[in-house]
């Protein structure tokens, strides 16, 4: 009798095991499944905040004197982590949102947030405000777009520090990827808004004239501009 018992307790522990083992696994399993659903949702949604639509198109009104009939404007959103997809393309015509994507900042902006932003030439920093696109051209990194600074205090030295809008590399999931040590943070630029070479051909086939560039940073960006709701047109 004593022995049978030794028999079956040893299988009974067995057993146990097994189905606590399974349990894990599937514990595991749904685990790991959750966060790379958490992961891809976080890299592919737009991240494009409310306050910056509206900073860019009060910047727009304020500085043109009312929102153009047609045209782009660009919206970067330099509150988000560069990881995500802070770029929103719309076109002003019937203000919807084209499309999102990922945009570089300068290297001395910061890591995963552009932290400070600058006018100062040689400073390696991005810089807030509006911008104009003036026209398009080849140069070091391929096809640009060469930009206009449109506000005195943020970037009225983006001609002299050579901001424009141009495509790299560094810019992509796999720079990412590489910079898990630091962050997971996106390759940066010199102070240009740089984008993906996808993206800038997107952007490029996308664009209409005139075309508008508005970068957001803090509240302070646009604190002189005059409140004002997102416009109805805005979708």
């Amino acid at each position: 009798m004593k022995k049978q018992r030794s028999q079956q307790n040893p299988t009974l522990l067995h057993n146990l095991q097994m189905e606590l083992n399974k349990r894990i696994v599937i514990i595991l399993l749904i685990s790991i499944a959750s966060t790379i659903i958490v992961i891809s949702w976080f890299l592919q949604a737009p991240f494009v905040s409310d306050k910056a639509k509206i900073a860019a198109v009060t910047a727009l009104r304020d500085r043109l004197g009312s929102i153009p009939e047609e045209g782009t404007l660009i919206i970067v959103d330099y509150t988000q982590p560069s990881q995500t997809k802070r770029l929103a393309v719309m076109n002003l015509e019937n203000g919807r949102l084209l499309f999102h994507t990922r945009v570089a900042h300068g290297k001395n902006s910061g890591g995963v947030y552009a932290h400070k932003l600058s006018n100062i030439a040689g400073s390696l920093q991005s810089s807030a405000g509006l911008f104009k696109i003036t026209d398009e051209f080849n140069g070091k990194h391929g096809k640009s777009l060469r930009l206009m600074g449109l506000d005195p205090e943020l970037n009225s030295n983006s001609k002299e520090r050579g901001i424009i809008i141009h495509s790299a590399k560094y810019v992509s999931l796999k720079s990412i990827i590489a910079n898990w040590k630091k962050g997971f943070y996106l390759g940066r630029s010199a102070g240009c808004f740089v984008l993906s070479n996808d993206s800038f051909n997107k952007l490029n086939q996308e664009l209409i004239r005139p075309a508008y560039l508005y970068s957001f940073h803090n509240d302070n960006d646009y604190s002189s501009y005059q409140s004002l709701p997102l416009n109805k047109r805005l979708k």
